[in-house]
């Protein structure tokens, strides 16, 4: 087994230089002569991103305010680069590890205690390597996306390795998921659970649920894990979406509190408690989430610059509220916008969006040399995107500059952008959808907007006119499950920080009259 380990590529994720020396010389002793070293989430995922590693320790606390080392299986994810191949140990405390089983996918292959006992270690290390080198072809497969070849694959596996039937299985069920073939996933999933009770089945189960738009069974599976314990993102994230789904919003805000607390350096849960509190005007709440998403997504596959928009958004209401800190908040304010340039590479669109509210910060605290400095600034960067990126974002351009001198300038500029969209593929059909829908042909606007949508996934308008027309289409018949799960992407999509204000306050009307939808199915 010695000779097989020297051939290993092993990546060891751990801050405590004592403890890591101690396992680096434990491996070399059992015959590894290829370790990687990494001292933080962040690192690991760019090693691996780079690297083939067959074996990776993950130490799961790494620190206070760090991350931990389950993190770097969804910073892979994020960045659409799963390692399914590599065999991922997880180093937890035993009293922990019983409130970490309940990722269905972002989960370890194996878990270790320190101290670290070679005996033991060398057993686990033989066994996962078994197991990995069985599954090996399969797991190739799910990391080039192979999903019919994988599929084959676990038939063949199922036949060979009886003894692994629970882990073939939760690899078919993913695998459906993946394929969006629902009822095939839940048939897998409900075989697992009948024979392996696990929280992870039930997430898995709760996730499958939520995808058919069964938000019943979905809201019985993710309680079930969130009150046994266990510190999940997938159970928390699809709870409180369905909690604002259901119109539930302050379950939703104080849920979300309790994932963050769990889970700090999560930048989706943060980034989703800043949007949701943002939308209840639970404006201190909104940009503590915020501020954190910012942080610990930051240079990752996770990083997001709505979290920077929706910040600077929340901290546009809070100087009003609370004017004695006006200047702190401003100074914060372009300290963000500054950063979301930089972070996002200078990207012009990013530049345009930032100057823009730079130039409504300013205005507002009197400041109108710079105002009209930043204004300027954004119109010449506006001018810089390509005309698909322009019409994703006139509104903004027109509404951010109404009162302002600039304002004739931008609302030309608007008349003659738009005059361009049937010449882009979601504008051609953007404007489909508009005249369907002004002729009451509700199943062809929808299609036009779905179209509009797929075309530029996240486009705030075209985004809000599916949602409308979704909703009109459920009022005249609610068991329209495609529709239903359409609309809830929308509600979960759009970012407080992309909208402008007029296209906030429709937002918050649709996404009440669809609550609305939702409970009357639920309590029907």
């Amino acid at each position: 087994m010695t000779a097989l380990f020297s051939d290993q590529t092993v990546l060891i994720v751990e801050k405590n230089l004592e403890e890591l020396e101690q396992l680096r010389q434990i491996l070399s002793a059992m015959g590894f002569r290829k370790i990687e070293v990494a001292s933080s989430v962040n690192m690991a995922a760019s090693l691996l991103a780079e690297v083939q590693v067959d074996l990776c320790f993950l130490v799961y606390d790494l620190g206070r305010d760090e991350k931990n080392g389950l993190q770097v299986l969804q910073q892979l994810k994020a960045a659409g680069r799963p390692s399914y191949a590599t065999c991922f140990l997880l180093v937890v405390e035993p009293q922990k590890l019983s409130l970490l089983m309940g990722s269905p996918d972002l989960s370890a292959d194996g878990y270790l205690a320190k101290p670290y006992d070679q005996l033991k270690l060398r057993a686990q290390l033989e066994k996962q390597l078994r197991i990995k080198r069985c599954i090996a072809q399969v797991e190739r497969f799910r990391d080039q996306r192979a999903w019919d070849q994988a599929l084959e694959e676990c038939e063949r596996l199922q036949k060979q390795f009886p003894a692994l039937g629970v882990l073939i299985f939760r690899i078919k069920g993913l695998i459906y998921l993946e394929q969006q073939q629902y009822q095939k996933a839940l048939a897998v999933f409900e075989r697992i659970r009948q024979a392996h009770d696990k929280p992870w089945v039930h997430v898995a189960l709760g996730l499958t649920a939520y995808d058919m738009t069964d938000y019943q069974r979905a809201r019985r599976e993710m309680t079930q894990v969130i009150e046994e314990q266990q510190v999940c993102q997938e159970a928390f994230l699809i709870m409180a979406r369905i909690h604002w789904l259901s119109g539930e919003r302050s379950q939703c805000v104080t849920l979300l509190r309790k994932a963050v607390m769990l889970q700090p350096t999560m930048p989706v849960l943060q980034g989703e408690l800043g949007n949701r509190a943002a939308f209840s005007e639970e404006l201190s709440v909104a940009a503590d989430g915020f501020r954190q998403a910012v942080q610990h997504a930051r240079h990752t596959a996770l990083q997001n610059p709505e979290y920077y928009f929706g910040l600077v958004r929340v901290i546009q209401q809070l100087i009003a509220d609370k004017p004695d800190r006006t200047a702190e908040f401003i100074a914060e304010a372009i300290r963000v916008l500054e950063s979301v340039v930089h972070d996002c590479m200078d990207d012009p669109q990013i530049r345009f969006r930032a100057r823009l509210i730079a130039a409504e910060i300013y205005r507002q605290n009197g400041e109108h040399q710079n105002a009209d400095f930043a204004a300027g600034d954004a119109l010449a960067q506006f001018c810089k995107i390509p005309l698909n990126a322009q019409l994703s974002v006139v509104d903004l351009l027109a509404d951010g500059l109404e009162s302002t001198r600039f304002a004739v300038q931008a609302a030309e500029l608007k008349q003659e952008v738009s005059r361009s969209m049937p010449s882009v593929e979601w504008g051609k059909s953007n404007l489909k959808g508009m005249l369907s829908f002004r002729q009451k042909a509700m199943d062809e606007a929808f299609k036009s907007f779905e179209q509009a949508w797929l075309a530029d996934p996240g486009n705030p308008g075209v985004g809000l006119n599916l949602l409308q027309t979704g909703i009109e289409s459920l009022r005249r018949q609610t068991a329209q499950p495609q529709i239903v799960k359409r609309c809830s992407e929308i509600v979960n999509a759009l970012h407080y920080g992309s909208l402008s204000g007029k296209q906030q306050q429709r937002y918050q009307m649709l996404s009440e009259r669809f609550g609305d939808l939702i409970r009357e199915a639920e309590i029907a």
